[in-house]
């Protein structure tokens, strides 16, 4: 059905039956480690069959047309792609980041034509921007370089352009969770040598829910990006460049150099860190009532230490959304924030026996379309 519509559309648009492909890349839901990719930590995440979809076609030319459905339409000359201060925060930018990547990285560009359709509501911290970084890179894997770029490189294709061209400071764990694939483990301690591993757990008789509590997360860069600025001071006071490279115990004597926002962020990296680790071995154990706990004590954290639960209101929020499914649960089920938090998802993770009261009450809250019973996709970025 997917590869009808778009090719109905692309055809209208572009008005060409040259050769094409379909491209398909997961949103992303992270269930450890909220804000510490950025200082070499260690995540958890997986992907979701939530997606964006693309249709694309080499067109012979210099130039990049895509049209994506419920955004400006891009056209951008690849002989022209260096940045632009006025581009910062659109699509364009961010195309433009993944071409001058993958060129300074020795791989093949040409002009091509794309339709792109996306399930990812936008802005609310599932990835929808990483999908569609993973998405424009998958077309350049396949139109121009044989499929030969591997997905690691993809992603960092994909924060260069965040980080550099669009101007958001990101880490890497939104890419790297939308183009693996399945549930994974990402230690940053090296970041010339990432570790990934696969982790798969038998989640009978429990789900995975999104929440989307209607905040843009989009609108709320500065907030998010302060975050790591914090983390950043505290590694100073503390000697290292990165928090990763000192620990809880150093922290603690150095606490009076610190403005307290900076110290408690900084006490939420080390003990987000500690709890992914431990969450690792009970995902090998399948023992899903101690990550519940652990996803529980990580939105804890957020909310104490990170303060990235809410703005401005509780009405709305993911704290808010977090302790109605404390309620609706009897506290057996999990819920965090999902992504760069104050605004935006929640991730849950519930017994079966609540599913349907859970769907119910969240869909009364926060509307039919924001509730997402989601699957865990084992793919990543490829083509179907």
């Amino acid at each position: 059905m997917k590869k009808s519509i778009l090719l109905k559309k692309y055809n209208k648009s572009f008005k060409l039956n040259n050769s094409h492909i379909y491209v398909r890349c997961g949103g992303r839901f992270e269930i450890l480690g909220n804000h510490t990719d950025h200082n070499h930590g260690v995540c958890i995440a997986a992907t979701c069959d939530m997606s964006t979809y693309a249709i694309a076609g080499k067109n012979d030319t210099d130039f990049i047309n895509i049209i994506s459905e419920g955004y400006p339409n891009i056209n951008i000359d690849i002989n022209n792609i260096d940045i632009d201060i006025t581009e910062q925060g659109s699509s364009t930018s961010i195309v433009k980041g993944i071409t001058k990547y993958l060129k300074d990285q020795n791989y093949n560009i040409g002009g091509f034509n794309a339709y792109i359709i996306s399930e990812i509501f936008p802005g609310a911290g599932v990835s929808s921007s990483a999908s569609f970084e993973l998405l424009i890179g998958e077309i350049f894997n396949v139109l121009f370089n044989n499929k030969e770029i591997d997905k690691l490189t993809l992603a960092k294709a994909g924060q260069y352009a965040e980080n550099v061209y669009y101007g958001k400071n990101s880490g890497l764990l939104d890419q790297i969770g939308v183009s693996f694939g399945g549930m994974v483990s990402i230690d940053f301690k090296d970041m010339n040598d990432i570790k990934i591993n696969s982790l798969h757990m038998n989640l009978d008789g429990y789900s995975f829910i999104l929440i989307n509590t209607g905040g843009d997360h989009s609108k709320m860069s500065d907030l998010y990006s302060q975050i790591p600025l914090d983390m950043k001071k505290a590694s100073e006071i503390l000697h290292v460049k990165y928090l990763r490279e000192s620990n809880l115990d150093n922290l603690e004597l150095n606490k009076d150099k610190m403005d307290e926002r900076i110290y408690l962020r900084a006490i939420h990296f080390y003990k987000e860190n500690i709890r992914v680790k431990l969450a690792i071995e009970a995902i090998k154990d399948n023992n899903i009532p101690l990550l519940i706990k652990y996803m529980n004590e990580s939105r804890e954290s957020s909310n104490k230490y990170l303060n990235n639960m809410m703005y401005k209101s509780y009405i709305g929020s993911p704290l808010e959304a977090s302790e109605l499914i404390d309620k609706l649960t009897n506290n057996e089920g999990a819920c965090k924030i999902n992504g760069g938090g104050f605004a935006g998802s929640v991730v849950s993770l519930i017994p079966n026996k609540y599913k349907d009261k859970v769907i119910k009450e969240m869909k009364n809250r926060y509307g039919s379309n924001n509730i997402y019973l989601v699957n865990i996709d084992d793919k990543g970025v490829s083509e179907f």
